[in-house]
């Protein structure tokens, strides 16, 4: 997995910034300090492996659509940058830096210069003096190679092969910020520009669920895969209102003529409610629902990306739900048995203001990270703080010191440095 990121001048993160990654990281903070500006420069270096960075590529990862100049740091009385560095290491000793450079004059992102290296050996590489790949490359081969693409996209097909490489870089390549929206999740709005399997914003929540549901269906010989499956999507029944859902064609009788909605429509079963009246399409659904049901769908459909971001994850959830909803992704992410039978994502990025969000964590598992983003009070760039215990500190020591409380309480009452943004 990716385990380390350096960013230096991207956006407001202005400092060159490192970052130490588990399997599910939360990013805390005061609204405005950065967070999204960090799953924005993974969405990049995604880009950096991918088609190119063009601004296209970049809406497909759930990057804005900013002009290419706001990319780059520019604080008052500092020189104003002309490029902005990623550097990235992955297990295995893999290490990647990129630098893009983002001209007045230009409108696109363009590379600038950037390495792969593995075991401290460079594998491909292009800066101004040229391009350079392991094991020699033919001229003609960079003739149609674009400012705008990255060296791996190009040239993996002819780099020697490595298992481990193509799986991580490939891997990081389809990572995407998803953030679900209530018209999209209702089906009564159409992504402008739709990615597979279920949209960025859950535009495809209902036929990528009705995949996910035949999916299952197709598992009924492997009880153990099957098992791990339902434990994920009874959190979509936590609200307690429904017990089935079922994805069919418009059905007048269900959902008004003035109601703009797709063919394929998210239909739930009320438990509560009479026979004849106990179904309501997703438009007149719990929002919180809808919600519940994206998530599950993208931590198990198979095409899902196995590294991803979900900016605001607490969205339409009232504060049990969004302690109990990360709950799930972090045992879906963390534990062996799913990992080991290749169910759900091996690297999760998440945004958060919900205070309960903080208590789904257990900070002395490495696994489980939780970062304070907050803006320096001198200059008002980004900072990014990992909150964890003291160093020899047991559980035990911890509870103590902070009195008994959980750490949504400590939130509240500002004493996690930073978290509240003022």
């Amino acid at each position: 997995m990716l385990r380390n990121l350096t960013i230096h001048g991207f956006k407001s993160i202005r400092q060159k910034t490192e970052i130490e990654f588990g399997k599910v990281n939360l990013f805390i903070g005061g609204n405005g300090v950065g967070k999204s500006n960090v799953l924005e420069a993974l969405g990049m270096l995604s880009a950096c492996f991918g088609a190119d960075i063009t601004a296209n590529e970049l809406q497909k990862k759930g990057v804005r659509l900013s002009v290419p100049t706001l990319f780059k740091s520019a604080f008052k009385n500092s020189d104003l940058r002309i490029n902005f560095d990623l550097n990235a290491k992955w297990d295995h000793n893999v290490e990647y830096d990129v630098s893009i450079s983002a001209s007045e004059n230009s409108e696109e992102l363009n590379f600038f210069s950037e390495h792969l290296c593995v075991n401290g050996e460079k594998i491909i590489g292009r800066s101004n003096h040229g391009f350079s790949v392991k094991g020699g490359i033919d001229k003609r081969l960079i003739k149609d190679l674009k400012k705008t693409r990255g060296l791996w996209d190009r040239f993996q097909d002819i780099i020697p092969p490595s298992p481990d490489l193509e799986n991580q870089l490939n891997t990081l390549a389809k990572f995407a910020i998803y953030s679900p929206q209530t018209a999209f999740l209702r089906g009564t709005d159409i992504e402008a520009n739709p990615v597979k399997p279920l949209g960025l914003n859950g535009g495809g929540l209902a036929n990528a669920a009705n995949a996910l549901m035949l999916f299952l269906d197709s598992l009924k010989k492997d009880p153990v895969r099957t098992k791990l499956l339902i434990e994920v999507i009874d959190v979509v029944w936590t609200p307690g209102w429904t017990d089935k859902i079922d994805v069919n064609k418009r059905d007048p009788s269900l959902v008004s003529s003035q109601v703009k909605t797709q063919d394929a429509t998210l239909y739930f079963r009320d438990k509560h409610m009479n026979i004849k009246r106990n179904h309501l399409s997703a438009y007149d659904s719990s929002e919180g629902t809808l919600y519940l049901l994206f998530v599950a769908v993208l931590l198990l459909h198979p095409e899902a990306p196995k590294i991803f971001a979900l900016d605001n994850i607490d969205n339409a959830l009232n504060p049990s739900i969004t302690k109990k909803l990360l709950e799930t992704i972090i045992k879906t992410a963390c534990n062996d048995e799913f990992r080991s039978n290749n169910i759900g994502p091996e690297q999760v990025f998440l945004t958060s203001h919900n205070p309960t969000s903080l208590d789904a964590f257990d900070i002395f598992e490495d696994d489980q990270r939780i970062f304070v983003v907050s803006r320096d009070k001198q200059d008002g760039s980004t900072k990014i703080d990992r909150l964890q215990p003291p160093k020899n500190t047991t559980k035990a020591d911890w509870i103590k010191a902070a009195g008994g409380k959980n750490l949504s309480e400590l939130w509240i009452e500002g004493k996690i440095k930073g978290a509240l943004g003022i």
